[in-house]
């Protein structure tokens, strides 16, 4: 009920605080005490008059709060003068006191409340019938002090409320937010690994295709080993996705046990694969062999496998790769000339999610065609997390 009211209330403002209004100049003029006192007096016509001005000014009382204040305290001034009873003339007032409180500021609804007390206690101590100030006249006054004390209360709360409510939000709205970003940034991730584990058999499948497609007549016994290494190659896709889609389910559905990531320690297998189908690779070490953190481990063998895999696909003659330790970084380079009539051009996601990988851990890619006319790619990974090589 109350929810629905101060939706109301939000919605037609003037039309409520009219209700209001009337609710209150009934209030306020039905006679109050006893029987036979001056309390119980019925109201004058032109009392009801003045009064029922000084209340129909509540009507607006949220979209002109000061306005209004003023106002209703003008209508204490000629109930004072004709010796009126003064306290249905202070019920608005009080009204308006609290209103200003609420929806102004502080400092606001100090600078209104007292003048208004200072100036009604001053037309009383002028203009009534007996001048001086009384305590009857100081507790009637008390209650504009109350009035501002409690609107300012009030205002208080709901600005409290208003600042969880939006901190509420805020929050939320990191959290979608936050949400967003790690799903890119899986799905980014779940993209590079499905490239790195897919792109080197597909390459090797192609090419082996094409050499069976072309021997099968003339060299059935060539063209029968280019298809043995399809299969092997189709095998390990295969085998590859199946590991990596059981990564990917969630641990209470697995059922498929996976195997520790590739690294460096595998690159003597990565290369004579390479080398089977039927890359001219050499490969060459120099330094002294660190161990490397497993991310930076992950890299450099994805980093490799790529950089063979385009070579593979888009280069021709030999193909070299070195690998060289330093006492702070692992320098990784794949040279080859590119091919007189490349294939298709690749979508360049290769490259892009090398150089991801590589500043992920701190490190950098460089890739291009260089003075000797063939195409380099060098990755300079740090030995450390955190370090910049």
């Amino acid at each position: 009920m109350t929810s629905r009211f101060r939706a109301l209330a939000r919605r037609h403002p003037t039309v409520v605080d009219a209700f209001g209004a009337l609710v209150v100049y009934f209030a306020a003029a039905v006679p109050k005490g006893p029987p036979g006192t001056v309390h119980q007096q019925l109201r004058s016509p032109a009392t009801l008059a003045f009064l029922a001005a000084a209340v129909a000014v509540l009507a607006v009382r949220r979209k002109w709060p000061l306005a209004t204040l003023v106002l209703t305290t003008a209508g204490v001034v000629p109930a004072v003068v004709l010796g009126l009873q003064m306290e249905p003339f202070l019920i608005p007032v009080v009204i308006a006191t609290y209103t200003v409180a609420v929806r102004t500021d502080r400092w606001t609804a100090l600078r209104s409340a007292v003048p208004t007390a200072l100036f009604l206690m001053l037309v009383v101590m002028l203009l009534t019938p007996a001048p001086g100030f009384t305590w009857e006249s100081l507790g009637r006054f008390a209650w504009i002090a109350m009035a501002a004390a409690i609107g300012d209360a009030v205002r208080s709360r709901r600005a409290n409320i208003a600042a969880i409510e939006e901190r509420a939000v805020r929050a939320e709205r990191t959290r979608e937010e936050e949400a967003r970003r790690r799903v890119a940034e899986e799905r980014l991730h779940i993209a590079r690994e499905l490239h790195d584990v897919v792109a080197h058999h597909i390459a090797v499948i192609n090419v082996q295709a094409g050499v069976a497609g072309h021997l099968i007549t003339s060299q059935p016994e060539a063209a029968a080993e280019a298809l043995g290494h399809v299969r092997r190659s189709s095998r390990a896709v295969l085998d590859e996705l199946s590991g990596l889609l059981g990564v990917l389910r969630r641990p209470e559905e697995s059922d498929t046990p996976t195997e520790p990531a590739p690294g460096m320690a595998q690159l003597d297998d990565l290369v004579e694969s390479f080398r089977a189908s039927g890359l001219d690779l050499r490969a060459s070490l120099t330094g002294e062999v660190h161990d490397l953190p497993a991310t930076v481990d992950l890299v450099a063998y994805r980093v490799v496998q790529e950089a063979l895999t385009n070579a593979h696909r888009h280069g021709s003659g030999t193909t070299r790769l070195s690998v060289a330790y330093t006492p702070s970084e692992i320098v990784l380079e794949v040279v080859n000339a590119p091919a007189a009539h490349p294939h298709a051009g690749g979508s360049g996601l290769g490259l892009v999610g090398m150089r991801e990988r590589a500043g992920a851990v701190g490190g950098a890619i460089e890739a291009g065609i260089e003075a000797d006319e063939r195409f380099h790619v060098r990755a300079t990974l740090p030995l450390q997390l955190g370090k910049k090589p």
